[in-house]
């Protein structure tokens, strides 16, 4: 068997000399970071840490420090500016991290378990909220981040039914939401609260945005402009992802309502190439271009996407064919997120009321452990449509 290298991230540390508190070297850099910012001692307009910094205070590889940094970045503690540092996020979310193999007094923690960092989204507003309730009823809040990975959600799910845990909020990859292992959770009374996606068992409670109503919101916005050949795109499958399913349900039922005819050659979903690297690179993507000249091809004048990181990838695009938003093609995303802000004009979107989720998840977390009764919650929260620039009656 190998040994470790001095600085190797796995290794651990004797703190105060007692084996009972062995601790991962990146894990001791987390906490007392932590420590700084609970004590506020920091700015938030100056990086609290660099990788370099880390390093020689420590005495680790820079492998080590990144994870710590990452760690913290994915819990929504810190956020990176590419050759200055990291630096906090204002209004950091949790006041206690979670590691899955070792939750420290797991009965009085709740843990999320997320396909991405807070920092995406806007979810970090629901984190922010919930963190704030459960802290104030004496409980802590931790995090596992599976980065959308099928297998590592299974694995976070699995790790966390050995631990004590005092209930899980879910926001599942896909419709799959692997209900054998959560039987676990009701069986033993821990609440399980699934948000984002809709799910019609009886026994878990359910918190979501209005997808339905925001999809239907959008194209009723379109149609009054003036558009009627409109065409709805989602990276994700519509079929195994209830959001993106109930975004196009009110895009087909607003269609309907309104006697307009729909080319399914203009409903094009599970592309998957449409991803943040992408988008976030501004490179050219052949197969939207192409897709794109081809709706314009067809007389659409209006593209619904699934979301606002789509809706910017397809305005990028247009933008490289020469086809003038909103001039010539009117688009519309969903989230509300800093995608519908990264141009002058904005994108035309739905936003989700995430304060008001996270207190939704609050209620029945606290709720739940008080009252062994507590009736199972489904709750769809409102939306809101938000018009900006993207969006303009058709020239033609």
């Amino acid at each position: 068997m190998g040994t470790m290298n001095q600085d190797d991230h796995t290794q651990t540390l004797n703190k105060n000399d007692n084996s009972n508190n062995k601790k991962n070297l990146y894990e001791i850099i987390i906490d007392d970071i932590y420590e700084r910012i609970q004590s506020g001692n920091f700015s938030y307009d100056e990086p609290i840490c660099t990788e370099k910094q880390l390093s020689i205070q420590y005495g680790v590889s820079r492998i080590t420090a990144k994870r710590a940094i990452t760690d913290l970045e994915h819990q929504g503690i810190l956020y990176r500016k590419r050759g200055v540092g990291s630096f906090v996020v204002k209004e950091a979310p949790v006041k206690k991290t979670i590691d899955i193999p070792n939750i420290v007094q797991a009965s009085n923690t709740f843990a999320f378990v997320l396909p991405f960092d807070t920092a995406k989204g806007g979810l970090i507003d629901t984190v922010s909220e919930v963190s704030a309730v459960v802290n104030e009823a004496g409980y802590f809040m931790g995090m596992y981040i599976t980065n959308e990975n099928a297998s590592k959600e299974k694995y976070a799910i699995r790790q966390l039914l050995l631990q004590n845990i005092a209930g899980i909020v879910y926001y599942p990859k896909g419709n799959k939401i692997y209900l054998d292992m959560l039987n676990n959770f009701v069986i033993k009374g821990k609440p399980v609260v699934i948000i984002d996606k809709t799910n019609d068992c009886s026994y878990i409670h359910n918190v979501v945005s209005d997808n339905f109503e925001g999809g239907k919101l959008l194209t009723e916005h379109l149609i009054s402009l003036g558009h009627k050949k409109i065409a709805f795109i989602a990276n994700a499958s519509i079929e195994e992802t209830s959001s993106v399913r109930d975004r196009f349900g009110g895009f087909i039922h607003a269609i309907r309502k309104n006697k307009l005819s729909l080319n399914m050659d203009h409903v094009v979903s599970s592309l998957g190439y449409l991803n943040e690297k992408t988008a976030m690179s501004n490179s050219s993507v052949p197969e939207l271009n192409s897709l794109i000249n081809r709706l314009c091809a067809a007389g659409v004048t209006a593209i619904e996407a699934e979301n606002d990181q789509v809706a910017y990838s397809i305005l990028c695009a247009c933008r490289e064919l020469n086809i003038r938003v909103p001039e010539d093609m009117s688009i519309c995303g969903f989230d509300n997120t800093i995608w519908s802000q990264k141009t002058e004009m904005g994108i035309t979107t739905v936003s989700q009321d995430f304060p008001e989720i996270g207190r939704q998840i609050s209620q029945i977390l606290i709720s739940s452990l008080k009252d062994p009764a507590y009736p199972i919650q489904k709750i769809v929260v409102p939306v809101s449509l938000i018009v900006r620039g993207s969006t303009l009656p058709p020239s033609k």
